[in-house]
């Protein structure tokens, strides 16, 4: 079946928040600064790295000190972000069926790149067909590029693929996209935020993912 599903990393398919947060307050108080809760990280993780540091640092944070935070914070995280990490109840098994019926699937995430394939390779062994992540040269989410770049390596024109995501960047990526969005309530962002976004449909466990994903591979063929 030459169709396709692009589905977000960070509270889609990984719950990566205990690892984020750790690395996180880890430069926190290397730079003596407020640490934050998980709920705090959750609302903050999606964007950029960069970005997400802006939000964790006080305000008035100088830019030295925020580029430092930033080095403390990347470096912790590239050397313990499979820690506390793992996939979501039910979705190794999920795409498991997903690859038997033909599918072809991808992962997009705003991590880098080389993260993306690391945790890609060790928590999935190969169940995706593309990964696709931060690079210099290529706008991140929620432009449409990265979808597209996966779109591309998969060989798969835009109406035949969907998007799977928790947050209003996912929701924003897939109508710049213009794939169907499909929004899922045990990641990061609460339901409110997904209906304000405009997610076309929403699930709230894996079970209701598949049932939602049957028909819609049952209008494909």
């Amino acid at each position: 079946m030459n169709k396709a599903i692009i589905f977000d990393m960070d509270g889609t398919i990984l719950n990566t928040i205990d690892d984020i947060r750790n690395s996180i307050n880890h430069a926190l108080t290397l730079m003596h600064m407020p640490t934050h809760d998980t709920e705090q990280v959750k609302m903050a993780v999606s964007s950029a790295a960069r970005t997400f540091i802006t939000r964790m640092v006080p305000q008035g944070t100088s830019d030295d000190d925020m580029e430092k935070t930033y080095q403390l914070f990347q470096n912790h995280y590239d050397q313990n972000n499979v820690v506390l990490t793992r996939p979501y109840e039910g979705i190794v098994a999920l795409l498991g069926r997903l690859k038997d019926k033909g599918l072809k699937l991808a992962v997009v995430s705003n991590k880098y790149e080389y993260l993306v394939t690391d945790l890609n390779n060790q928590m999935f062994e190969g169940l995706f067909d593309a990964a696709v992540g931060v690079t210099d040269d290529l706008p991140i989410k929620p432009a449409p590029d990265m979808v597209h770049k996966a779109l591309q390596m998969l060989g798969i024109k835009t109406d035949d693929a969907v998007y799977i995501g928790d947050s209003d960047i996912d929701c924003t990526t897939a109508h710049n996209s213009g794939l169907r969005m499909i929004g899922v309530t045990w990641g990061f962002r609460p339901e409110q935020t997904l209906i304000d976004h405009g997610a076309h449909e929403i699930v709230h466990t894996v079970d209701e993912l598949e049932t939602i994903l049957d028909r819609r591979i049952a209008l494909w063929q």
